[in-house]
């Protein structure tokens, strides 16, 4: 959609699995994150996903992805796909698994139906796949009555969802699932990826500001499940965070982290999914290239 000026807006007072605010409200954000330089704060890369491919599959999944933000923004490389030197063989997930991490878009509501209708019809088209429908409570457009539509690119990479927003602007949110018992952990383990503290923050919710102009609002989130649901990690997709000073953070870590290549590391957070931390060298400013850039590990 068009680039557009916003305003700020409220908290929503429906409930899902990590869609539930579709607003732009900072008035919240914590000291912590006052206290970072102004590059820092102002970083639209510090959270992207790496997504590796079967070998000759690359590209397609690229150009879907690239095509899908596009709706929101026309130069937004969050996502990187590469490709594994050969085919693997894949384990049958869990009946009714949840995989451990989402993308969900929020379009603006008053340019139309028809544009947020639009993007629904392709992603019910190859190469996406539908996975599940959530019930949710809320306030939707008829096109979606009451019920979100989950899809994803392939085995083992992120759920995608669209929901309208009411007011403020559109956002690009990435979600983590979170074991029940391990979501206070979770939570003060990305404060210290991230070095910032949520801007909202209920009892099984929280959003962090990554990045935000006149256009576009950047967001993580983690989503508490229920006891009876545990997140499966997304053996084909893995996070990646830009940091500074590795040699503080790795013993503030809770699991081991080693280096993968020069100026990356990886390790885990509590639910086991792989995090790749991108050492960040000198002034920030000469780092804010395109993700997609950068060499990637072939495997994961």
């Amino acid at each position: 959609m068009d680039p557009k000026a916003s305003g700020g807006g409220e908290e929503d007072d429906c409930v899902d699995s990590g869609a539930e605010t579709g607003g732009s409200d900072y008035s919240h954000l914590s000291s912590t994150s006052s206290e970072l330089s102004v590059e820092e704060a102002q970083d639209p890369f510090l959270v992207s996903i790496h997504i590796i491919a079967d070998p000759g599959e690359s590209q397609p999944l690229q150009e879907a992805i690239d095509k899908v933000l596009a709706w929101i923004h026309p130069d937004l490389p969050l996502f990187r796909v590469s490709e594994r030197r050969a085919c693997r063989r894949r384990r049958k997930p869990p009946k009714g698994a949840q995989p451990a991490l989402a993308v969900v878009l929020f379009l603006q509501e008053e340019y139309g139906e028809e544009q947020i209708l639009q993007l629904h019809r392709t992603l019910q088209q190859p190469p996406w796949h539908h996975h599940h429908t959530e019930r949710v409570h809320g306030r939707f457009l008829p096109y979606l009555p009451c019920s979100q539509d989950f899809f994803t690119l392939a085995p083992g990479t992120p759920l995608w969802a669209i929901r309208p927003v009411h007011y403020g602007k559109e956002i690009v949110r990435f979600t983590v699932y979170c074991r029940h018992d391990n979501y206070a952990d979770s939570l003060r383990f990305y404060e210290l990826i991230l070095r910032r503290s949520p801007s909202q923050k209920k009892a099984d919710f929280c959003i962090f500001p990554i990045f935000s102009n006149l256009d576009v609002d950047i967001q993580f989130s983690l989503k508490r499940l229920p006891c009876d649901q545990s997140p499966v990690p997304t053996d084909s997709s893995v996070l990646e965070f830009r940091v500074r000073d590795i040699g503080e953070l790795v013993p503030l870590l809770p699991n081991p982290c080693s280096p993968i290549s020069e100026g990356r590391w990886q390790t885990e957070d509590h639910d086991g999914n792989k995090i790749l931390l991108q050492v960040l060298g000198g002034h920030l400013s000469v780092c804010l290239g395109d993700p997609r850039q950068l060499a990637l590990p072939q495997t994961l």
